[in-house]
């Protein structure tokens, strides 16, 4: 019996370690938000907020495994990106490429990249959901918290959270004059301004306006075109605007524009033979130099639109609430894919998804023994993109030898509801389901232009029609178009069980029962039709404790959990599409786990943090498109 077994123990120490970090210069001015931060500093550990269960509750009394940042514990640890998250948060991980970001949590994440796949660990900007990453690194400045909530969310925030959540809370305008600026200086000439205002225009109207501005130079250089590659360039600005017209409503809405340019992610990679001796070739390349032709450039643009209302005096105390958005990107990217020098050509893809998140809850008052809310949550993503193989120079030059274009619409409706009872003052026990709808439709055609050797009758490349000198006869062009139409319409429902006792005022113990979904897909290949792959289920049993000791000095939490991962989609050759990798439905796994945060401040010493998780994952069974498998 072969097993595939991977074990990794995590451990970061965060404020309390001496490393090297960016220089940061910070300051702030008639912010009474900054003196109250000032107050609390290192005498105790105080109360933090959070929306983890669509509710505010404090962080210490909230039954999930979840770990907060607030904005000024991010900008001490000189955290302005998601990369930077990882470093402080060991049960996180993130890759980058082609400027997306995809996020792993507790080891899950999306191996589906395409324009069909979605992210198994959503990014929630302000309640705000998209599929497509590409902006996400606008996102991190003038923030509230950051909540990085752990294991299958998919009960209450929905689909495809079957590994986590991070949600990103933005600052909201306050009823005092005030704002900061905030410098950073780094390696590679980093450069980094951020910074708000808050404005009252009275009781009952705050405006807030804030911005960031990013530049750094390039870890690697492209020798051959002498450029540098993973640069950073970066703008973005937000306005919010909250406003309480009479009494029991609250309405708050906002807008941000981004703009991403530079180099980008450079990668080290062929698609063709290439002339420079070597196969294709899968991910960055680990050296600072690599030889490249043409040049790579990540460019995208994005203005996004935020709105929420809140009624709280309808019958019984029950409030209503309505959040809303949408988000416009336009994503440009070009990578270097020459075979050698005479023989030019460039990978480029272009995207303009459009993105429209609606939500509507009822829920009761948060003081009764018995509370209750129950939504409703509408999802749409409209996607046009054209990828292309263009040849720059050679034989060829002017060509696309392959050109995707499709049209991509992702819907995603879902109805849910939970409940919590007290059964005591201190033990309670929470219910919760969901059921959701996601449909994705593609329409569109790839078209591959098969260059052979003139007179040939079979649609095979002939190497010298591609790099090299030409064959005797020449070359022609045998021009192939294949729909890429696809159609899914999935449904799960999912569901939460969970039992929590406060055993002291300061002292938590919670178990839980957690299932999560994340929806299918089709294959996207030029050669062959789109074939479908099922979804993943995750069942997730969780046992944790929370706890404040020796006078709000130290807290301690952990939790242990086990993951049922089911419908695992992976990456695999098959010959139903034409020999080429697409995502399958390749088996089951297990994951085990153990989380741990210790906090510890002091009048003398300060403050210290340690963040720790241990994994252990397995494969149950992993079953090969050839018909093999492995238990």
């Amino acid at each position: 019996m072969n097993t595939r077994k991977t074990t990794r123990i995590l451990l970061a120490l965060l404020s309390g370690t001496v490393m090297m970090s960016p220089l940061v210069a910070s300051r702030a001015f008639a912010d009474a938000a900054a003196a109250d931060a000032g107050n609390s500093s290192v005498t105790n550990l105080t109360e933090v907020v959070v929306t983890a269960t669509k509710r505010e509750t404090s962080a210490q009394k909230t039954p999930v495994a979840i770990t907060v940042y607030s904005g000024a514990a991010l900008e001490t640890n000189g955290v302005h990106s998601l990369e930077g998250l990882t470093a402080i948060d060991p049960s996180v991980n993130l890759t980058k490429g082609a400027g997306a970001a995809y996020v792993a949590v507790r080891g899950v994440a999306s191996t589906d990249v395409t324009e069909i796949g979605d992210p198994s660990v959503p990014i929630a900007r302000d309640g705000f959901f998209v599929n497509r990453s590409f902006s996400i690194a606008t996102s991190m400045y003038d923030l509230e918290r950051v909540e990085v909530l752990k294991g299958p969310q998919g009960t209450v925030f929905g689909r495809n959270s079957t590994g986590g959540l991070i949600s990103i809370v933005t600052a909201k305008p306050k009823s005092t004059v005030g704002g900061d600026i905030n410098l950073t200086l780094g390696d590679y000439n980093q450069r980094t301004a951020e910074g708000a205002v808050n404005i009252p225009v009275g009781d009952t109207l705050q405006i807030r306006a804030a911005g960031i501005t990013t530049r750094h130079a390039g870890y690697r250089t492209q020798t051959g075109i002498n450029r540098s590659g993973d640069d950073e360039v970066v703008d973005s600005g937000r306005l919010s605007v909250a406003f309480e017209p009479f009494a029991h409503f609250k309405g708050l809405v906002s807008a941000q524009i981004d703009k991403i340019g530079g180099t980008g992610d450079v990668v080290d990679d062929q698609p063709l033979q290439s002339g420079k001796g070597k196969p294709v070739s899968i991910g960055k390349s680990q050296s600072k130099t690599f030889l490249s032709y043409q040049p790579s450039a990540t460019h995208t643009t994005a203005d996004r639109y935020r709105w929420e209302f809140t009624y709280d005096a309808l019958p019984f105390g029950t409030t209503l609430y309505y959040g809303g958005g949408f988000d416009r990107s336009a994503w440009d990217h070009s990578l270097d894919s020459s075979s050698d020098a005479v023989n030019l050509s460039q990978f480029i893809q272009r995207e303009r998804p459009d993105t429209w998140n609606h939500e509507i809850r009822l829920s009761s008052p948060d003081a009764n023994r018995w509370t209750w809310q129950v939504g409703y949550f509408d999802f749409s993503e409209e996607n046009n993109l054209v990828s292309a193989l263009h040849e720059q120079g050679g034989q060829f030059a002017g060509l696309n030898l392959i050109k995707f274009t499709y049209n991509v619409k992702t819907t995603s409706q879902a109805f849910f509801g939970t409940t919590s009872y007290k059964v005591t003052d201190n033990l309670k026990v929470t219910l919760g389901a969901r059921e959701t709808n996601d449909v994705k439709t593609r329409t569109g055609n790839a078209v591959l232009d098969l260059t052979v050797a003139s007179g040939g009758f079979l649609a095979i490349p002939a190497p010298g029609c591609y790099f090299g000198p030409p064959p005797p006869g020449g070359c022609s062009h045998l021009i192939n178009t294949t729909p890429g139409n696809g159609h899914i319409d999935q449904s799960k429902p999912t569901y939460h069980l969970g039992v929590d006792w406060n055993w002291a005022p300061s002292n938590l113990l919670y178990a839980k029962f957690d299932t999560g979904y994340k929806s299918g897909g089709f294959n996207s290949n030029g050669s062959a039709p789109s074939v479908p792959y099922g979804p993943e289920t995750m069942q997730a049993t969780e046992i944790g404790s929370k706890n404040r000791f020796l006078d709000n000095h130290l807290q301690l939490n952990v939790d242990v959990f086990h993951q049922d991962y089911s419908g695992y989609q992976a990456s695999q050759v098959t010959a139903a599409l034409g020999g080429a990798p697409g995502i399958q439905n390749a088996g089951n796994a297990t994951i085990d786990g153990l989380e741990a945060q210790l906090t510890y401040v002091d009048d003398l010493l300060g403050r210290f943090d340690v963040n720790s998780t241990y994994l252990h994952s397995k494969f149950a069974n992993f079953t090969a498109l050839d018909g093999t498998s492995t238990p």
